[in-house]
C-alpha cells in the first residue's frame, strides 16, 4: 500500500479553494487501489494536521473545529519516506503517527504553489506531483513566468512591472510610464496571487490608481497589462512531464464581465465544484489552425518552464489580430483541470494515475544524477588557524 500524503490549505487568501480542490482529488483517490490517503491540512497560522475528520468536506465549513478534531503533527524525514508525528511529541507514548510515500501538494497560492513547499519537500526527499522547486515559483510569479516565456519565443501580452513600495513613492511618474507605453483599457495584476484575486480592470487614470491600490494590498510587485478588448478567452490542459506529456481539449469560458472574477469561479457557482462548475463552453469552437496553434504553444510553454503533474494554461486571443496569447499558468496545486480531461476521454482517476507516474519518473531522473562529491577535500587539507 501507497501512503499517498495530500497537502491542503495553507497561509493563503485561496486557502478554502485549496480545500475544495484537496476534497475533490481525496474523494478519486479514496477509491483507487493500492493507495492510503493520508490528509495534511495546513491552518492559516501555518500548522499542521492530520486524521480521518480531514476527509468530509463538509466538516470544513467549521475550521476551528476542523483544527480540533484533528491531530497535529510535524514532518520529519525517515529512510524512503516521510513520517508524520505528534506535536507536541509526548513523553511516555510513540510519537508516530503515519509515513508518507508520495507526496500530492494541493495549497493554491502563497506557501505552496509558489514553490516553497515543494522545496521542503526535496529535504523529504520523496516523490510528489507536479512542478519542482524552481517551475512551481516561476508559474506562480505572473511577472517572472511571462519574462521567461517572451525570452523563450512564446507569445505573451505586453506589460509592464513594479514594486508596491515604489508606487508609493513615485505614483505619478509609475502611471505615465504606464499610460507612455500601454493604452487603455489595462488590467492590473498582483504578480504572486491566483485565483483572479485583486485583478481589476481599468479603462482609465482614476481606475487605473484604484486598481493598483487595491492590487497592493495582495503582493509586494504589480503587473500592469494591455487588456484585450473584445478577447476570447481560451483554456487548454497539459498532462506529464518534459519527458512524456499528453494535450486536453480546449475550453472557453463563458463570463458576464471582462474577465472571469473570483466570484464566478467560486462563489456563484457551486461551491464544491470550483471551477469546474463555472460556465464554458466545452469543447470551444475553435478553427483547426488555431486550435493547433494553441496546443503548440501550450506544449513549448509547458516545457520551457519545466512543468510535470498537471497545468491548464489560460490563452487570450486577440479581436482583431486572431493572435493568441498566453496568459498565465495554473500548475498544481492552482488547478486539477479534471474536467477538461473528462471532456477528453481520460477519467478523473486515469487523470491522478498520470500524474503520479510522472511525479516517480521526476524521481527517478533526479535520484540518477551526481549530487554531491565522493572526495572530502577537508580530510587532507591543513585546517590549522582556519578560524583565526
Amino acid at each position: 500500500m501507497i501512503n499517498i500524503g495530500v497537502f491542503f490549505g495553507g497561509p493563503s487568501v485561496e486557502h478554502e479553494v485549496s480545500v475544495i480542490t484537496a476534497q475533490q482529488a481525496i474523494s478519486q483517490l479514496l477509491k483507487m487501489p493500492g493507495y492510503q490517503v493520508v490528509p495534511i491540512y495546513i491552518s492559516k497560522d501555518n500548522q499542521w494536521y492530520t486524521g480521518d475528520y480531514l476527509l468530509e468536506v463538509e466538516h470544513f465549513k467549521d475550521l476551528n473545529k476542523v483544527i480540533t478534531e484533528s491531530q497535529k503533527v510535524n514532518m520529519v524525514k525517515s529512510n524512503k519516506c516521510a513520517m508524520l508525528i505528534k506535536d507536541p511529541i509526548p513523553k511516555l507514548k510513540s510519537a508516530y503517527v503515519t509515513s508518507v510515500d508520495i507526496a500530492f501538494p494541493i495549497i493554491h497560492g502563497t506557501g505552496g504553489e509558489d514553490g516553497t513547499l515543494q522545496g521542503f519537500l526535496e529535504h523529504m526527499d520523496i516523490p510528489y506531483i507536479g512542478c519542482n522547486v524552481l517551475s512551481a515559483s516561476m508559474t506562480m510569479d505572473k511577472i517572472a513566468s511571462k519574462l521567461f516565456l517572451k525570452n523563450s519565443g512564446v507569445r505573451v501580452v505586453e506589460g509592464d512591472w513594479f514594486y508596491t513600495h515604489d508606487w508609493i513613492m513615485y505614483q505619478s511618474a509609475i502611471i505615465d510610464a504606464l499610460e507612455e507605453k500601454l493604452n487603455y483599457p489595462m488590467i492590473v495584476k498582483p504578480a504572486d496571487i491566483g485565483s483572479s484575486v485583486g485583478v481589476t480592470p481599468a479603462k482609465n487614470r482614476n481606475e487605473l490608481i484604484n486598481a493598483i491600490d487595491l492590487a497592493r494590498f495582495f503582493t509586494n510587485r504589480i503587473l500592469v497589462e494591455r487588456m484585450l478588448v473584445g478577447m476570447r478567452e481560451i483554456n487548454i490542459s497539459v498532462v506529464g512531464d518534459s519527458e512524456k506529456l499528453e494535450l486536453s481539449v480546449c475550453e472557453e469560458p463563458l463570463s458576464a464581465s471582462d474577465f472571469l472574477t473570483y466570484e464566478e469561479k467560486y462563489v456563484n457557482s457551486n461551491q464544491t465544484k470550483g471551477m469546474s462548475a463555472a460556465k464554458r463552453k466545452l469543447p470551444a469552437d475553435l478553427t483547426n489552425s488555431l486550435k493547433k496553434e494553441i496546443e503548440k504553444m501550450a506544449a513549448e510553454a509547458f516545457v520551457a518552464l519545466d512543468c510535470a503533474g498537471v497545468s491548464r494554461i489560460d490563452f487570450m486571443i486577440d479581436s482583431q489580430s486572431g493572435l493568441p496569447y498566453i496568459n498565465e499558468f495554473n500548475t498544481i496545486p492552482g488547478s486539477l483541470s479534471f474536467y477538461l480531461w473528462e471532456a477528453t476521454g481520460k477519467s478523473f482517476k486515469e487523470l491522478l494515475e498520470a500524474m503520479i507516474s510522472a511525479a516517480h519518473r521526476t524521481y527517478r531522473r533526479k535520484k540518477s544524477l551526481t549530487r554531491s562529491n565522493t572526495i572530502n577535500i577537508l580530510s587532507t587539507a591543513d585546517l590549522k588557524g582556519i578560524k583565526k
